[in-house]
C-alpha cells in the first residue's frame, strides 16, 4: 500500500476513528468524575548534623551522611512512629493503612527528608505531613538523650547534694559570724575549710556535667522543620483533562489498530490494483450496485439509458471491442467465481448496450441450472438452448426470441436437463455456438459461476473471449485466483474483470467507479451544479452565499 492508500483507508473508516476517540474520551471522562478526589501534601526536615560525627574523610562522611538519611527514612514509616502520630491526630486508621498513605524520601546529596502524605481530606493530609515530622523529631530526641542520660543523673544528683552541703556550711558559718570564743572561732575556722573544700567539688562536678552536655550535644544530630505542609488546594488525581485527552488519544489508535486489522484479514477484492497484482488481468469496468428487488428493473441500460450505471456498461463495450481488435469481437461468455456476484444482471446489460450500439446480438442463457435471464426480459422458456442442442434438425434461430430492445434477441436456457455439462461438452454444442456467431455480430453466453461447476470452462474455449464479474467488497481474492487459473487452463481468453456492485458514495470505491465512467460522472456533476446555480440565484444574497459554503 502506498501513502494515498493509507490515508483512503483511514478517511474510509473514519467514522470508527471519531467512534473510538468519543466512547474512550466519555469513558475517562465519566470515571473520572465519578473518582474520589486524592490530595497530596508534603512537609521537609533538615538533618542538623552534630559536630562531632565529622569524621574528616570527605568519603567517610558523605557514606555517613547519606547512611544517616536512609535510617531516618526507614524509622519514619515504623509502627510506633505511626501509632503515635495517629493517636496525636485521632486519626481513623490503622498503622498499616496510614502507613499505605505516607511516603518518605531523602533526595540524594542533599540532607533533607521529605515526607509526602496522600489523602482524600486536603486538611487531614497536611495534618498528617506536619504531626509525623513533629512526632519523629521528638521520638529521635528522646532516644538520643538516653546515652546520656544515667551519667547526667549522676552528676547532677551530685552537684545537688554538693549544694546542699555548701547551704548548711554557709549558714554555720553566718551563725558564728558574731562568736568572739576561741572555741567558737576555731569551729568557724573549720567550717570554712569544708566550706572551700566543697566549693571545690561543686565546681568540679559542675564542669563534669557541662562537659558530659557538651559531648551529647556534639554527637546528637537533630532534625529540624524547615517547611511545614500546607493544605492543598487542587486534587492530584483524579486529572480529568489529560485523563480524557489521553484516552481520546488511546481510543483513536485502538480503533487505527482495529482498522489495519480488519484490512490485514479482509482478503476480497476492492480495487483493480489487487485484480492486476493477482492475476495480471485489467479492469474493463466498474458497475455500481443496482438497487432493486425486481429482476425486470435490474434491466437498467434499457429503462434508464442515460443512468450513470447504464454509462458504465457502455464504457465496458467499448473496452471489450479494443480487447478483441485484432481477431474481432464474435462472442463474449460472461461468468463469475463463485454464486450471488452479480454476472447475469452484467451479461443482460451488457447485450442491450451492445444492441443499442446497432450490433445484431444474441444473448444465450447457457447457465442450465439456475437461469434468469427468461426473468429479467419477461420471455417463456419452454424452449431455448437445451432445445437447439437436442434438436438438430431445426435451424438455431427457431430457438431464438426476440426482445423489445432493437437488434437484441435472446435464446433462453430452455427445460432444464439432467447433464447440463455434457450437453455443453457435446459436439453439437460447438456447432451451435458457430452458427449463432454467423446470425449474429456478437454472441453473449451467460454462464455459472467457474468453480461452481464446469460449465464456464466447458464453453471458454468456444467463444472468442471470457469476462470475469467481481462482486466488489465480497469476492475473496484467492477465490477469483482460482477461477481465472480453471479458465487459463481449459484454454479461455479471458479479456479482463468487472468491479460490479460497487459503492460511488463510499470512500475508495467511488475513485475507480468515477475513473471508469469519468464522462457521465462530469455530465452529472455540471448538471447538479447547474441545479444549484439555479436555485441559489432565487435566494436571498446573503443566503446563497452560505449555500455555496
Amino acid at each position: 500500500m502506498v501513502i494515498k492508500d493509507y490515508i483512503s483507508l483511514v478517511w474510509r473508516w473514519a467514522w470508527l476513528i471519531i467512534l473510538g476517540v468519543i466512547v474512550a474520551g466519555a469513558g475517562a471522562y465519566i470515571f473520572s468524575k465519578n473518582t474520589t478526589p486524592v490530595y497530596r501534601a508534603s512537609s521537609r526536615l533538615l538533618i542538623d548534623e552534630a559536630p562531632g560525627s565529622n569524621t574528616g574523610n570527605d568519603y567517610s562522611q558523605v557514606l555517613f551522611e547519606q547512611r544517616l538519611a536512609q535510617t531516618y527514612v526507614e524509622i519514619l514509616t515504623t509502627t510506633p512512629i505511626l501509632q503515635k502520630t495517629v493517636e496525636q491526630l485521632d486519626l481513623p486508621l490503622s498503622p498499616g493503612q496510614l502507613r499505605g498513605k505516607i511516603t518518605v524520601s531523602a533526595p540524594q546529596d542533599t540532607q533533607i527528608i521529605v515526607i509526602t502524605v496522600e489523602d482524600t481530606d486536603p486538611a487531614r493530609t497536611a495534618a498528617i505531613a506536619n504531626a509525623l515530622g513533629n512526632v519523629f523529631i521528638a521520638e529521635n530526641q528522646a532516644r538520643d538523650s538516653l546515652r546520656y542520660a544515667e551519667p547526667i543523673g549522676n552528676w547532677q544528683g551530685r552537684l545537688n547534694e554538693i549544694g546542699d552541703t555548701i547551704q548548711s556550711l554557709e549558714t554555720q558559718i553566718n551563725e558564728l559570724s558574731t562568736a568572739e570564743s576561741a572555741e567558737d572561732l576555731a569551729l568557724r575556722s573549720r567550717l570554712e575549710t569544708q566550706l572551700n573544700e566543697a566549693q571545690i567539688r561543686y565546681t568540679e562536678a559542675f564542669n563534669n556535667l557541662n562537659q558530659l552536655q557538651t559531648d551529647q550535644a556534639k554527637e546528637n544530630s537533630n532534625l529540624v522543620p524547615i517547611e511545614p505542609a500546607t493544605v492543598p488546594g487542587a486534587p492530584i488525581r483524579p486529572r480529568t483533562v489529560t485523563n480524557t485527552l489521553l484516552a481520546m488519544v488511546v481510543g483513536g489508535m485502538v480503533a487505527l489498530g482495529l482498522i489495519f486489522l480488519i484490512e490485514y484479514l479482509d482478503d476480497s477484492i476492492k480495487s483493480p490494483d489487487q485484480i492486476m497484482e493477482d492475476t495480471g488481468l485489467t479492469t474493463l469496468g466498474a458497475i455500481a450496485n443496482i438497487k432493486s428487488d425486481s429482476l425486470p428493473q435490474t434491466l437498467v441500460t434499457q429503462l434508464t439509458p442515460r443512468d450513470p450505471i447504464s454509462e458504465a456498461y457502455r464504457v465496458i463495450r467499448t473496452n471489450l471491442s479494443f480487447s478483441a481488435v485484432d481477431e474481432g469481437l464474435r462472442s463474449v461468455l460472461v461468468t463469475s467465481s463463485s454464486p450471488g456476484e452479480g454476472k447475469s444482471t452484467t451479461t443482460a446489460n451488457l447485450a442491450v448496450v451492445m444492441a443499442q450500439a446497432g450490433k445484431r446480438t444474441i444473448l444465450v442463457d447457457s447457465d442450465l441450472r439456475r437461469p434468469v435471464q427468461h426473468k429479467i426480459f419477461e420471455t417463456p422458456n419452454n424452449f431455448g438452448l437445451t432445445t437447439a442442442v437436442l434438436d438438430s434438425e431445426s435451424s438455431v434461430i427457431q430457438h431464438v426470441q426476440e426482445t423489445k430492445v432493437p437488434f437484441l434477441r435472446i435464446m433462453t436456457s430452455g427445460p432444464i436437463p439432467p447433464n447440463p455439462a455434457e450437453l455443453l461438452s457435446s459436439q453439437r454444442m460447438n456447432q451451435l455456438v458457430q452458427e449463432l456467431q454467423s446470425e449474429a455480430d456478437i454472441v453473449i453466453f451467460d454462464t455459472p459461476p467457474v468453480l461452481t461447476v464446469a460449465d464456464a470452462s466447458i464453453l471458454s474455449a468456444l467463444v472468442t473471449g471470457c469476462l470475469v464479474v467481481v462482486d466488489t467488497g465480497k469476492t475473496k481474492r484467492n477465490t477469483f485466483i482460482g477461477a481465472i487459473e480453471r479458465l487459463q487452463r481449459t484454454g479461455g481468453n479471458i479479456f479482463g474483470a468487472v468491479l460490479n456492485k460497487l459503492n460511488p458514495d463510499r470512500r475508495g470505491y467511488g475513485y475507480y467507479y468515477y475513473y471508469y465512467n469519468l464522462y457521465e460522472y462530469n455530465n452529472q456533476t455540471n448538471k447538479r451544479r447547474s441545479s444549484r446555480k439555479n436555485r441559489s440565484s432565487k435566494l436571498p444574497a446573503w443566503l446563497s452565499g452560505l449555500t455555496r459554503r
